[in-house]
């Protein structure tokens, strides 16, 4: 493919500079992406506006309409949304108005099928899609605009794992970029974390690759503030601990996933570290609980299973006291206060019918 440096508005300042960081969205504006196929609907990215006091989320933005966007994030400055379209193998770019409201600027194919995942780059310059069923990672340069424009620079793994169902291909999960930009790209199919670096032109430049357990089948990611790194093991239902030397991952510590052995099998999907460092929680579907461990140099020391309250916890997002989880199949996003001294979540009994909920995104700067 072609290389295609970024642009700029003519003046060498980035998109990030000109708008000066975050100030389009309202502070207690959520977004929520849901898979729009088997829900039988096309309202694929709902905004809502969070009551501080209780959690509690009602409708505040049109609906956006989009086909399958299992991921959203925003560009640094927060003044862009950008989407995976998964079945559509597409990335969409959205401008957001004052006020939160989405318009589309452009579409964009992801290089690859089945896009599930976007990192975009600190510093605004590149959106980074991980194609799950293409096994490849996409790199898309952003305009001055805002926009996408067509990828530019694509990388296919190879190899496979253990399990002949889920790893008989690669699978790439989860692009994740460092606060320093180093790029993060698990493969489910693999058994591997492969770092990246995105270079000036947009080309990506292989680093080192990380070796997990086999048939673990890495998901996702978390980036602990001391440095170490937790992978979710989505085929074996663990949470792996890994020491980060040069971006270079040793696990060193493997843990089930729950802290209770689950009924039924258990996948383990997204993982998040509490902005304090002192609790790591991860979302496991088949148990359909957040589970909460604490987190000591770098160790883990499971507390407690707490139930979703829905089916399937695809994802879910802390945002101030709260948390949000995404139940996919459960059509609902549920809401937990948190306590941050002992780090569990409690169930406050409000939960939002979505249908589909893939993923939670909260105004920028939360």
């Amino acid at each position: 493919m072609s290389s295609v440096s970024p642009e700029s508005d003519g003046t060498g300042t980035p998109l990030q500079r000109r708008h000066g960081g975050a100030g389009h969205v309202p502070p207690d504006l959520v977004y929520i992406g849901s898979y729009t196929a088997s829900a039988g609907t096309s309202h694929a990215i709902t905004g809502w506006r969070q009551d501080p006091e209780s959690g509690r989320l009602e409708p505040a933005l049109s609906p956006v309409q989009a086909v399958d966007p299992s991921w959203i994030a925003w560009h640094p400055a927060g003044t862009h949304l950008y989407a995976a379209s998964e079945s559509a193998a597409q990335v969409l770019s959205y401008a957001v108005a004052d006020g939160g409201e989405l318009t589309l600027l452009a579409s964009q194919p992801s290089g690859g099928a089945d896009p599930c995942h976007l990192g975009v780059d600190p510093q605004g310059r590149f959106v980074v899609a991980a194609n799950y069923s293409g096994g490849s990672v996409g790199v898309l340069a952003i305009g001055p605009d805002g926009a996408l424009r067509p990828p530019h620079d694509l990388v296919e793994h190879a190899g496979n794992g253990p399990d002949p169902e889920r790893q008989g291909a690669p699978h790439a999960h989860m692009a994740l970029f460092t606060p320093g930009g180093l790029l993060y790209v698990t493969d489910l199919g693999t058994d591997e974390v492969r770092g990246y670096v995105v270079d000036e032109s947009g080309r990506l430049r292989h680093v080192h690759t990380s070796p997990m357990p086999e048939g673990m089948g890495p998901r996702h990611l978390a980036l602990h503030p001391s440095g170490t790194v937790y992978v979710a093991g989505e085929l074996d239902s663990t949470v792996v601990a890994c020491t980060a030397e040069d971006g270079r991952l040793t696990p060193v510590t493997a843990l089930p996933a729950t802290a209770a052995p689950p009924a039924e099998r258990n996948y383990p999907s997204h993982l998040e570290c509490s902005p304090d460092g002192r609790f790591l929680y991860v979302a496991n579907r088949g148990a359909d609980c957040l589970t909460v461990f604490d987190v000591a140099d770098g160790g883990l020391r499971a507390l407690a299973d707490v139930p979703t309250g829905g089916r399937w916890p695809r994802h879910f997002a802390l945002i101030g006291d709260f948390v949000y989880v995404a139940n996919q199949d459960g059509d609902s996003v549920t809401v937990f206060r948190r306590d941050p001294g002992t780090g569990l979540p409690q169930p406050t009994g409000h939960a939002t019918r979505v249908p589909n909920p893939s993923c939670v995104l909260a105004a920028p700067g939360r």
